[in-house]
């Protein structure tokens, strides 16, 4: 008899389960299909590319006429990743010509100022809207100023391998659980089809599924998986969105970079942000619109 009633309490909870997942999943799917973005995500490739390529660390390119770029210390900021927007076609807004760079200090925190995410004295987004072919990468190399011998630590840097960024077609993106709209949209949706399981958190829908049945991921994006190198789209973060109440302004995904462990033969990863994390480079949609990248928030963080 207790294997009865063990056999038929088991069923329930797989049913409760099969119930919950479901209404999760159709709930997130209508979420992704109501609310998408253009994205375009990309590879990397190890190896130094071209001086105009696309790339993440590396030699970067400057005009002729164009000074190193410096921290607010007058320290040499170092090349994060840059980006031929040649590659950016499905992506509105985003320049079609030209190229983006993103720069940041090679220090600690890697140019971050977390009381002021749009600080540039430890980061610099630069657009060139045109490339001069004949500059070359000795000519550029020779502008770096040296860096103070007891300030210079390689390991500070999170590019361990200079990297070609291999660009995909754009594809739409639906809003993820990061989003800070999601909550109360996914919470709307579910207390109306099932007020009699009302919920006051949407992470609460576990807590309805027995442990050894709990899926985390009925509420992920189908074949959206890291490593999340991305312009456009959702954000990714290990932690949560910093822009609520300060940088909202700040709409589009101008430029993330993820943490990648790959064993290219020659030993260390290709990207690391601290423990696993992730870098975002966020800009208001008009202003990018206009090409002005005076105001663009920067920040990283990892588990």
């Amino acid at each position: 008899m207790k294997r009865d009633q063990q056999l038929e309490n088991n069923e329930k909870a797989r049913q409760t389960a099969k119930e919950v997942y479901d209404l999760a999943r159709q709930i997130t799917a209508e979420l992704h299909a109501e609310h998408r973005r253009p994205c375009v995500r990309f590879t990397l490739e190890p190896g130094e590319p071209e001086l105009c390529a696309s790339k993440a660390g590396g030699t970067p390119y400057l005009p002729r006429d164009m000074a190193w770029p410096l921290d607010g210390e007058g320290g040499p900021l170092s090349l994060l990743a840059q980006v031929d927007c040649a590659g950016l076609s499905g992506l509105p807004d985003f320049p079609q010509t030209g190229l983006l760079q993103f720069w940041i200090a090679w220090e600690d925190v890697c140019g971050v100022d977390f009381e002021d995410l749009t600080n540039t004295a430890g980061f610099r987004v630069l657009y060139h809207e045109t490339m001069d072919p004949s500059v070359t990468a000795e000519e550029v190399q020779a502008k770096r100023p040296p860096r103070p011998e007891d300030d210079y630590d390689d390991d500070w840097g999170p590019v361990f391998v200079p990297c070609r960024i291999c660009p995909q077609p754009a594809v739409e993106q639906g809003m993820n659980t990061l989003d800070p709209r999601f909550p109360a949209l996914f919470l709307e949706k579910w207390n109306k089809a099932r007020p009699d399981l009302h919920l006051d958190h949407w992470w609460g829908l576990h807590a309805l599924v027995a442990d050894r049945l709990r899926d985390y991921d009925a509420t992920g994006q189908p074949g959206w998986t890291a490593p999340f190198h991305q312009l456009g789209g959702y954000p990714y973060f290990t932690q949560y969105d910093p822009r609520p109440g300060r940088y909202e302004d700040l709409d589009v995904v101008l430029f993330q970079l993820d943490s990648e462990m790959r064993d290219t033969g020659k030993g260390g990863d290709l990207v690391l942000w601290g423990d696993c994390g992730v870098c975002n480079f966020f800009i208001n949609r008009e202003a990018l619109k206009r090409r002005d990248f005076s105001r663009v928030a920067y920040t990283w963080d990892c588990c």
